[in-house]
């Protein structure tokens, strides 16, 4: 498995062009294409009002590659007109793509194509979604987290991340959030932790069993008191996490933390 195509949702914003610069140096070291999607809802191109901002956008797309992160990267640029963010994955090749980097301001985020509605993309998208949090210099991975509850599901999943994490030098930290509510004995904790070592030869890791008041509470104070630079988990959709979580942990994740976030649907 390899990223050979990088997603990224552009609304020129810069949020999302945070998001450009990291899809800019994980397709530098993976030799990826990055295809770069505008959505727009304009209902019809004829009214001369919304072909002046068909136009205005497709100037704007034209200037995308002048960025200087983007120099000597092969840059493919999408304009869908009247689809939602998660409709573009109707389309044939960005249903093909190995990765979705976007960027989100969390709960406050933005109305327009990228922000509020990252959460959706995190739900739906069935390949791994890393979501930039705030600007990224030149972006490294060196301390990830693994948070799960290494369900066989979960075990597998982890297969998804690889191609990212593979990468760079990094030391993955697998940790089990144990809370009042979702208490495990450490015994199979530790038995479900090993099933998942026996599957996955890491290279530099950590295992943790983490105690707190609640998993989404566990996984950030977790993930700051190694400082990490990324925290993995999968998803499960409109379901919950974990099986016992309303909502999705991933989504109050990528709300609540500004560490980047890469997740999975199962």
């Amino acid at each position: 498995m390899s990223i050979k195509t990088i997603v990224v949702p552009y609304d020129f914003s810069e949020c999302a062009t945070d998001a450009l610069q990291v899809a800019s140096k994980i397709a530098r070291l993976s030799g990826a294409v990055i295809d770069v999607v505008h959505l727009y809802e304009q209902l019809t191109d004829f009214h001369t009002e919304n072909m002046k901002v068909r136009e205005e956008i497709e100037n704007k797309l034209e200037k995308v590659p002048e960025l200087p992160f983007l120099q000597g990267l092969e840059l493919r640029k999408f304009m869908l007109r009247q689809m939602s963010l998660t409709e573009m994955f109707k389309n044939e090749r960005l249903a093909e793509a190995d990765l979705i980097v976007m960027g989100s301001h969390g709960a406050r985020g933005l109305k327009g194509l990228v922000g509020s509605n990252t959460q959706r993309v995190v739900r739906q998208a069935t390949m791994p979604v890393l979501v930039i949090k705030h600007h990224v210099e030149d972006f490294e991975l060196r301390d990830v987290v693994f948070a799960s509850n290494f369900s066989a599901q979960d075990v597998e999943k982890f297969d998804a991340f690889q191609p990212l994490l593979d990468l760079f030098d990094v030391k993955i930290h697998l940790v089990k959030v144990n809370t009042p509510k979702t208490f495990e004995r450490s015994d199979d904790s530790h038995k479900a932790i090993a099933a998942f070592l026996e599957r996955h030869e890491l290279k530099k890791f950590t295992a943790t069993i983490y105690n707190d008041l609640t998993i989404e509470e566990g996984i950030l104070n977790f993930s700051r008191s190694i400082d990490a630079d990324l925290i993995a988990m999968a998803t499960h959709g409109r379901t919950g996490f974990f099986h016992v979580v309303n909502g999705s942990l991933t989504e109050d994740i990528v709300n609540r933390t500004n560490f980047p976030v890469l997740s999975v649907k199962l």
